[in-house]
């Protein structure tokens, strides 16, 4: 919801609340519910976990019908989206076919470090922010100049710094599975890749708000990023691989914290176009 919004507020501007609207409305349900929602079902059905997955420490046996369910939804929303907009259709199908790829056996794209972790840059970093824009714009040529581009880079950097972290409590799960994530790879180093992604993406961001929100917004920007690579330095510090549960809500609670002050943030840059 937070890479929507921003690429949503950064194409929109002081505006940008004057165009919430039903559409709005309809494109947001569709990309955080039936896309997201849907995708992650679907993954959670290939993986098959029976370890902690993000948000549940006991996840449930999937079945086929979680298959159904998942593709179905999926499904409705790319109907959905094509009558609303060929842009955002065109980017759906790409993201849901790379989604799917990320986790179905025949291609498992997570068990490759470094192609995951580029993907999930790219495709969750960028594709969430790319969704925000092309609501306002509706063209991809809008995305071709330097606001837009440094948006994305911005939203990229931060997904890079966190996505290592979901699977620091799962490298045992993993190591079951022979799937060689990055937090597999990288071993306590996935912490030192968290960090620097976070600082970066807190420089671009803030340089951003900078130009285009204002000063106060670059600095509680770049604090409150810098803030969160503190929190994950402290979490290295203390970090033990048996702990699993420590490190699942170690993760849950850097999750829940970045979402709710990039949210408020968010709102408040809404509340100021009024």
């Amino acid at each position: 919801m937070p890479l929507f919004l921003w690429g949503f507020v950064l194409a929109g501007g002081e505006e940008a609340v004057h165009l919430i609207d039903a559409r709005f409305w309809l494109v947001f349900f569709v990309v955080h519910i039936l896309f997201y929602g849907g995708s992650t079902a679907l993954n959670s059905y290939y993986d098959r976990d029976e370890g902690p997955v993000g948000g549940l420490w006991n996840p449930p046996k999937v079945t086929r019908q979680l298959w159904t369910f998942a593709v179905g939804v999926q499904v409705l929303g790319l109907i959905v989206m094509f009558f609303v907009s060929l842009p955002l259709f065109v980017l759906s199908l790409v993201m849901g076919a790379v989604s799917t790829a990320y986790s179905h056996p025949a291609t498992r794209l997570k068990a490759r470090p470094w192609a995951s972790l580029l993907l999930v840059s790219i495709f969750q970093g960028m594709g969430g922010t790319t969704a925000g824009w092309l609501f306002v714009h509706d063209s991809w040529s809008s995305l071709l100049a330097l606001k837009p581009l440094a948006g994305l880079l911005s939203a990229a950097l931060v997904i890079t710094g966190f996505y290592p972290l979901t699977q620091v409590y799962q490298r045992a799960e993993d190591r079951r599975q022979g799937v060689i994530s990055f937090a597999v790879h990288a071993g306590e180093g996935t912490f030192a890749v968290a960090i620097a992604c976070l600082l970066a993406g807190a420089a671009v961001m803030a340089a951003l708000c900078w130009q285009y929100l204002g000063r106060l917004e670059a600095v509680l920007v770049g604090l409150s990023l810098v803030g969160q690579a503190g929190l994950v330095g402290l979490w290295w510090r203390e970090y033990d691989d048996d702990q699993v549960q420590r490190n699942y809500r170690w993760m849950m609670r850097l999750g829940y914290l970045m979402t709710a002050g990039f949210l408020g943030f968010i709102t408040w840059q809404l509340l100021q176009g009024l």
